[in-house]
């Protein structure tokens, strides 16, 4: 089997996603693979698509929102015990739960 691809469901398109929304949850969706996890920090997702991290920071959030992922912030603690935050755990979700609540937000 060829590897360097990745699937979506054909009805992420119905969802309505615009153009960074779109592009953020593909690369997160590439780099998670099977598993559904991944941790790019929010500086390298904005350096590899071109696009500042600012609005990395608005798409995400609004791609939890619209229950397409998830998000763990992460600490961990450094030699001095210093507590440090770290790169997001990111969980792609079941397309269901974005399809019924993308539905449900039309319908109300």
């Amino acid at each position: 089997m060829k590897s360097g691809f990745f699937m979506l469901d054909n009805d992420i398109f119905s969802l309505k996603l615009d153009a960074y929304e779109l592009q953020i949850y593909a690369y997160l969706v590439c780099c998670a693979g099977k598993k559904g996890e991944c941790w790019p920090s929010i500086n390298t997702m904005a350096r590899v698509l071109g696009i500042s991290a600012n609005t990395v920071i608005r798409k995400l959030n609004l791609l939890i929102q619209k229950r397409l992922i998830d998000k763990q912030e992460t600490k961990s603690v450094n030699r001095n015990g210093r507590v440090r935050i770290s790169n997001n755990h990111y969980f792609i979700l079941p397309f269901e739960e974005a399809w019924v609540t993308c539905f449900r937000f039309r319908a109300g």
